[in-house]
C-alpha cells in the first residue's frame, strides 16, 4: 500500500473514531441543552380514600392496593451551571392496578431540576427532583354499566441516576426514581352520564419506585 493510500485510510479511520469519541467537555455546563426520551417501569403502593355524606354525616373508607406503571419520559433541560440544570418533563403512560382489566391513560408534567454530583467528560452522577401535576383516566366495563373516572392532582419525585456519554450528541441515562401522586376524583360518568360529586369525594394516592432508561441528546 503506497503512502497516499495509507494516509487516506488512516484519515478515514481517525474520522470514524472521532465520531464515537466522548466530548472533552463535561456532561453538563452552563447553556448545555439536554433532551431525553426513555421508558420507565414502576411499582407502587396505592391508597383509595372515599367519603360519602349521608344525612350530613361523613362516612369514610380507605382501600389499599398495588399498581404498576409503564411510562415514556420525555425530558428537556438547560444547564444553569456546571452543577445544576433546570428542565421540564412530560410522562405519558399506563396505570394498572391489581384487577388490570380497565382501559386507562395517565400523564405527568412538571419542573425537573437536576444536580450533578459527579460531572466528567463522559460520565455523570446526578440527583433530581420532580414537581408537577398528574392526571389519570380509568374506564371500566361492568355488567350493565360503563364507568369513566377522571383524577388529577399533584406529583412529586426524587431520583438518582447515571449518564454515560458516548458521543458529542448521544448518551445513555439510567435512573432510579421515587414517585408519589395525590389525585382527587374530578369527574365520574356512568354510561356517558355525569354523576354529581356533591355528596361523594374520592382521592387516589400512590407512592413507589420506577426504573428508567433513556437516550440522552446533548447540544
Amino acid at each position: 500500500m503506497n503512502f497516499p493510500l495509507r494516509s487516506l485510510c488512516l484519515a478515514a479511520s481517525l474520522a470514524v473514531v472521532a465520531g464515537f469519541t466522548p466530548l472533552s467537555a463535561q456532561v453538563n455546563d452552563k447553556g448545555t441543552i439536554h433532551l431525553g426520551l426513555g421508558l420507565a417501569f414502576g411499582a407502587h403502593a396505592t391508597s383509595y380514600e372515599t367519603t360519602v355524606r349521608i344525612f350530613g354525616v361523613n362516612v369514610n373508607q380507605t382501600e389499599t392496593d398495588g399498581a404498576a406503571t409503564v411510562t415514556v419520559p420525555i425530558e428537556f433541560g438547560v444547564g444553569l451551571s456546571k452543577a445544576i440544570s433546570l428542565g421540564l418533563y412530560l410522562e405519558p403512560g399506563r396505570y394498572l392496578d391489581s384487577s388490570a382489566t380497565e382501559s386507562n391513560g395517565m400523564v405527568m408534567l412538571g419542573l425537573q431540576p437536576r444536580f450533578y454530583l459527579v460531572n466528567r467528560d463522559a460520565f455523570a452522577w446526578l440527583a433530581s427532583v420532580q414537581l408537577g401535576v398528574s392526571a389519570l383516566g380509568i374506564e371500566r366495563d361492568e355488567p350493565g354499566a360503563q364507568t369513566t373516572a377522571r383524577y388529577s392532582g399533584g406529583n412529586f419525585g426524587l431520583g438518582t441516576g447515571f449518564v454515560f456519554q458516548f458521543t458529542d450528541l448521544i448518551g445513555l441515562q439510567l435512573h432510579l426514581r421515587y414517585m408519589a401522586t395525590n389525585m382527587p376524583l374530578r369527574s365520574y360518568e356512568i354510561n356517558g352520564n355525569s354523576i354529581s360529586l356533591d355528596d361523594f369525594d374520592a382521592t387516589l394516592r400512590t407512592g413507589g419506585v420506577a426504573l428508567q432508561a433513556s437516550l440522552g441528546f446533548r447540544f
